[in-house]
């Protein structure tokens, strides 16, 4: 386990993870994930410590992720327990499951992350938690303070990690990642207009928030160049680059 996750975040304990996983759930393809194969390699040669896919582009990719990590997006609801889905992932050779959990809502997603987290903790595999607090419905339950509950939630079932939302600031943010007390990474959101836009926050968030990681997905394969975009994110978290350096290390 211990392994893994030095794996997953790097010699410096930081990681930049390409979300690619929508296409689970997309209603449309998008360009940058009919082209999956072609973003994978790119971003890996941009940098990319890790992705996010479902357990069918994990197999059918296996050869461009190279020696990056592959975290396996998982689903417990029926017909899946989390041990076959678990199971899964580990036979494929997956470097850590990851899945959604929704505390304060009227479900009982809280107990299955526990089950999660118990069986990935039994076969040495991470999990990385995404907590939701309140479900996708909820846009009121996104300030801080129930942010960081959530964080907090979904790090008492067990998980090794959360993936969660910006809080917009480094103040707010940083409470979320005390809270948590497990490395926090905050998710890339909807598309930005500009590089300026996109990155500046992410720079605010590892640099004054105390957020280990980006797992980004619209933002880069919504682009004309995914890889650029993720060289200006490894600029950002590996190089200690300013927004300005990531932005012409993207155009580069």
């Amino acid at each position: 386990m211990k392994r893994k996750m030095k794996q997953i975040f790097g010699s410096d304990g930081r990681m930049l993870m390409v979300a690619m996983d929508h296409t689970a759930f997309l209603q449309a393809p998008v360009d940058g994930l009919v082209n999956y194969g072609k973003t994978i390699s790119d971003s890996v040669a941009a940098g990319a410590d890790a992705f996010l896919a479902p357990i069918g582009s994990a197999q059918r990719h296996d050869e461009e992720y190279g020696a990056s990590s592959v975290i396996v997006s998982i689903d417990t609801n029926e017909p899946f327990s989390a041990d076959q889905a678990i199971s899964r992932a580990l036979a494929i050779g997956a470097d850590g499951v990851k899945a959604m959990v929704y505390p304060f809502a009227d479900d009982d997603g809280v107990n299955r992350s526990a089950a999660i987290a118990a069986f990935a903790s039994s076969v040495g595999l991470p999990y990385l938690a995404e907590p939701v607090p309140g479900g996708f419905s909820r846009a009121d339950m996104r300030t801080p303070d129930i942010i960081a509950a959530g964080a907090r939630v979904a790090a008492e079932t067990g998980a090794d990690m959360i993936k969660t939302f910006y809080t917009g600031d480094p103040k707010s943010m940083r409470k979320v990642v005390d809270y948590a007390g497990v490395p926090v990474v905050i998710l890339g959101g909807h598309a930005k207009d500009s590089l300026e836009e996109f990155y500046g926050p992410i720079w605010d968030a590892i640099n004054h928030g105390g957020v280990l990681g980006v797992a980004v997905g619209t933002n880069i394969w919504t682009s004309k160049n995914p890889g650029g975009v993720v060289r200006g994110l490894n600029a950002i978290l590996h190089e200690n680059a300013s927004v300005e350096q990531a932005v012409s290390a993207a155009k580069k």
